[in-house]
C-alpha cells in the first residue's frame, strides 16, 4: 500500500511539473548586463554635436580631465595649463582628448582653436579637482560636491 501512496504521489508532482514547466521555458530574465556598442568614433562622436569649445564636455578623474567638443570647420587644438602647453595632434572638426597631471583645486585651462585658414578661437575655463585627503583622516571635504565624506578604516568602527 506504501508502495502504490509513492508513486501516485510522484505522478503528481511529475504532472505538475511538465504542466510548469512551458511558463518556465517562456519565462524572461531581467537584463543587467553591461551592454557595448558598436558605434564608430564618428558616430559617437555626434552625441557630442551640441558641445563647443565655448561649452565643452569635461568628465574628471583623479588628476586628469577629458574633454570633447566639436568646432565649425578643421582646427588645430592647443591647450595650456599649469604652464604647461599640449598641442593636440591633427586638424579635425571633432575633437577629444585627455589633460594629465592637473592639481587638486582650481585648474586653469586656456583652450585654442586654430583654423586653417589661421582664424583662432580661444575659451578659458577652470577644472576643480577635489583636494585630496590628508593621510591618517578619516573624514574629508569634497569641496565639489560641497558634502562631508566619511571613510572607514578596516576593522574600525566609526
Amino acid at each position: 500500500m506504501k508502495k502504490k501512496g509513492y508513486i501516485l504521489v510522484i505522478i503528481a508532482l511529475l504532472s505538475l511539473t511538465l504542466n510548469w514547466l512551458p511558463e518556465i521555458a517562456h519565462a524572461q530574465k531581467e537584463t543587467t548586463e553591461t551592454t557595448y556598442t558598436t558605434a564608430t568614433t564618428s558616430e559617437l562622436m555626434e552625441m557630442f554635436l551640441p558641445y563647443s569649445i565655448q561649452d565643452p564636455y569635461i568628465e574628471t578623474t583623479k588628476n586628469s580631465a577629458e574633454l570633447m567638443f566639436v568646432t565649425e570647420t578643421a582646427a588645430t587644438i592647443t591647450a595650456t595649463t599649469n604652464n604647461q602647453t599640449q598641442t593636440i595632434a591633427g586638424s579635425t572638426e571633432n575633437h577629444q582628448f585627455t589633460l594629465d597631471n592637473l592639481q587638486s583645486g582650481n585648474n586653469l585651462v586656456t583652450i585654442t582653436a586654430t583654423m586653417a585658414d589661421g582664424k583662432t578661437e580661444s575659451k578659458t575655463i577652470t577644472i576643480n579637482l577635489p583636494e585630496k585627503p590628508k593621510k591618517g583622516s578619516k573624514t574629508f571635504h569634497d569641496s565639489s560636491k560641497n558634502q562631508m565624506m566619511t571613510q572607514r578604516k578596516k576593522g574600525h568602527l566609526l
